[in-house]
């Protein structure tokens, strides 16, 4: 498989699938529509990820009070080790995609025999899968950037100062600390939210109209875990 059959694949899905190219536009838009409101426009205290950002400068703010920091550097390698799962997890998915590309006419031949799978054409099926291939190398990068912001925070906790110290002063090394671990968090979840995309995308290879109606209930459930689940209503609750 050369980068010229991929291309030409993919222009003869432009020319010959309407529908599968508006899912595809579909599901793009809900992805990256969804991903800039989050990260980058919604900044509210209520939503989960902003208090879980002040739960975490509450943390280092206490770690100051501790000679002691083992139980911190746990806390960061337990999160590490979950992300590294997950990496680890992303490789297997792309390696076995790609020897799902060297076993063509078998999978075809799987999806004709599912009862109201669409048949599709070669070059949308080379698509559908390099669709998949696209999001969980997308969820390496992020789930490998996170790992190491983590380390990062771990290496500022242990510049923390010890002795005598005024927790009531605020300490520019701890925000920056917990700043850290809030963006590692971030790209963690992004590579959790490729995830659940790319259960909607598997939808593809049954009906590009299946597909875009998961895009859209993958959306919800999203949208309802960050802003209305039940963690996030006792994390607003008064202290």
């Amino acid at each position: 498989m050369d980068f010229d059959f991929f291309l030409f694949a993919f222009f003869r899905f432009l020319s010959n699938s309407l529908i599968d190219l508006i899912a595809l536009c579909w599901f793009i838009t809900l992805w990256a529509g969804y991903s800039m409101t989050i990260d980058k426009l919604i900044k509210g205290s209520h939503s989960l990820s902003a208090r879980m950002h002040l739960y975490r400068v509450q943390w280092m703010h206490t770690s100051l009070k501790r000679e002691n920091r083992i139980i911190d550097i746990n806390i960061i390698n337990s999160i590490s080790q979950s992300t590294s799962f997950f990496a680890s997890t992303s490789i297997l998915i792309i390696a076995g995609f790609l020897a799902i590309l060297s076993a063509t006419d078998t999978a075809l031949n799987i999806i004709r025999d599912l009862p109201f799978a669409t048949q599709p054409t070669l070059p949308i099926w080379y698509t559908k899968v390099s669709l998949m291939i696209i999001l969980f190398v997308y969820a390496f990068f992020k789930y490998t950037w996170s790992m190491r912001q983590l380390n990062y925070a771990a290496v500022l906790i242990g510049a923390m100062p010890l002795g005598p110290i005024d927790v009531n002063q605020p300490s520019p090394l701890a925000r920056q600390a917990a700043t850290i671990v809030t963006m590692a968090g971030r790209h963690m979840n992004r590579g959790l939210r490729t995830y659940y995309y790319a259960i909607a995308a598997l939808c593809w290879f049954i009906s590009p109209w299946l597909f875009m109606i998961a895009s859209g209930i993958v959306v919800w459930v999203l949208y309802r875990r960050e802003f209305s689940s039940d963690i996030v209503q006792i994390l607003n609750m008064p202290n």
